[in-house]
C-alpha cells in the first residue's frame, strides 16, 4: 500500500472513529414499537417524570415531559414520534412539565390534559401560553372521563370534582390505561390523601398489573395498602441517581424487597429507559442497562452515598408478566 493510499484510509478510520465517539445511542438498544402491540417507555429524564406510550395503531400519549433540558424531545424522535394524540401534564411541577413548551414547540399536539391546578410559576404559565398560541385542545378532566384509542381506553381516577387540599401533588392526574386484559396506572405525584379519596371512591379501579409509583419512590407516595389495593405485578420508579431527595425513600425500598416475589422492580435512576411491551394478555419488560449493583437499594445506597451501597439484587433482565 502506498502513502497516498495509506493517508486516505487512516482518514476515512479517522472520521469513522469519530462519528462513533459523537453518536450518543450507538450501543444501546431500542425496542422499536410493534405492531398490534401497546409500548409503554419509561422515559430517563432525570429526576422527573415522563412516559411515551405508542399505541398499537401508531399513535402516542405523552405522559409528562420531565424537567427544563430534559432530553424528552431527542427522546421522543428517538423512537419515532411524529405527532402526539394526547399530552397528560400530571400537575404543575418542574420535574413533570418543565419540557412541555419545547415539546409542543417540535410535534402536533391534538389535544392536552391538565390537571387543572392553577400555578402561578413560570414554567406553568408558559406552558398554558403555548398550548393557547398553537391551539391544542385544553382539557382539565376529573374523576371518571374516559377515553378511547382504537383498542386502548384511559380513565381518570384523580382529582375528583374538587381538589382535596392545596397541594398540586394531590391534585396530580391519575390515568389507568387498559389494553386487553392487562392495566397500567400512572399516578403523578399523588400521595397518600390522594389515594385515601381514590380508595374511598372506588378501590377496585385501582387494580393495575403495571403501577407507576407515585411520586418518583418517596414515602408519601407509596405504603402498603396502596399495594395491597393495585396488586401490581411490576412497579417502576422514575427518578435521577444521586437526586437531592435521596429517593427511593428507605422505606418504599423495604416495601418493594419484601413482595420481591410478587412484584418485578424497575428504576430508571439505575436501569435508564424502561420499556414494557404489552400484547394484550402479557407484559414483557425490559431496560435499557443493567442493573450492576442491585435494585433494592435506597436512593443513596443507588448513588454510593452510604458505606452499605455494594448490596446486591438480582436483575431479571426480561420476562412476561402474566
Amino acid at each position: 500500500m502506498n502513502k497516498k493510499s495509506r493517508g486516505f484510509l487512516i482518514a476515512v478510520l479517522a472520521v469513522i472513529v469519530l462519528a462513533l465517539s459523537s453518536c450518543s445511542s450507538c450501543g444501546r438498544r431500542v425496542t422499536p414499537p410493534q405492531a398490534g402491540k401497546l409500548t409503554i417507555r419509561f422515559l430517563d429524564v432525570g429526576q422527573g417524570d415522563s412516559e411515551l406510550i405508542q399505541l398499537p395503531n401508531g399513535h402516542a400519549i405523552l405522559i409528562d415531559s420531565g424537567d427544563r433540558g430534559a432530553p424528552t424531545v431527542g427522546l421522543l424522535r428517538r423512537y419515532g414520534v411524529g405527532a402526539v394524540d394526547l399530552v397528560v401534564a400530571t400537575h404543575p411541577h418542574s420535574d413533570h412539565i418543565g419540557e412541555m413548551r419545547d415539546v409542543l414547540r417540535e410535534f402536533r399536539v391534538a389535544e392536552f390534559w391538565d390537571s387543572g391546578f392553577v400555578n402561578s410559576t413560570r414554567t406553568y404559565t408558559d406552558m398554558l401560553q403555548e398550548i393557547k398560541a398553537r391551539g391544542v385542545l385544553l382539557q382539565s378532566p376529573k374523576r371518571g372521563v374516559t377515553r378511547t384509542f382504537g383498542d386502548v381506553s384511559l380513565e381518570v381516577l384523580n382529582p375528583g370534582p374538587a381538589f382535596i387540599d392545596d397541594s398540586p401533588n394531590n391534585a396530580s392526574l391519575v390515568v389507568l390505561m387498559t389494553y386487553g386484559a392487562k392495566r397500567f396506572l400512572f399516578t403523578g405525584d399523588a400521595e397518600l390523601d390522594a389515594w385515601s379519596e381514590m380508595v374511598t371512591a372506588d378501590a377496585g379501579k385501582l387494580r393495575a398489573d403495571l403501577l407507576k409509583a407515585a411520586h418518583h419512590g418517596s414515602s408519601n407516595g407509596s405504603s402498603a395498602d396502596i399495594l395491597d389495593a393495585v396488586r401490581p405485578s411490576i412497579v417502576t420508579i422514575s427518578c435521577a441517581a444521586g437526586n437531592d431527595y435521596h429517593y427511593p425513600h428507605p422505606r418504599v425500598v423495604r416495601l418493594l424487597d419484601q413482595r420481591r416475589n410478587a412484584i418485578a422492580l424497575y428504576r430508571t435512576d439505575i436501569e435508564g429507559t424502561i420499556t414494557a411491551v404489552c400484547d394484550g394478555n402479557t407484559i414483557e419488560m425490559s431496560s435499557e442497562k443493567q442493573a450492576a449493583g442491585g435494585l433494592y437499594l435506597t436512593g443513596d445506597q443507588a448513588a454510593g452515598n452510604v458505606p452499605d451501597a455494594g448490596r446486591k439484587g438480582e436483575r431479571r433482565s426480561s420476562r412476561r408478566s402474566r
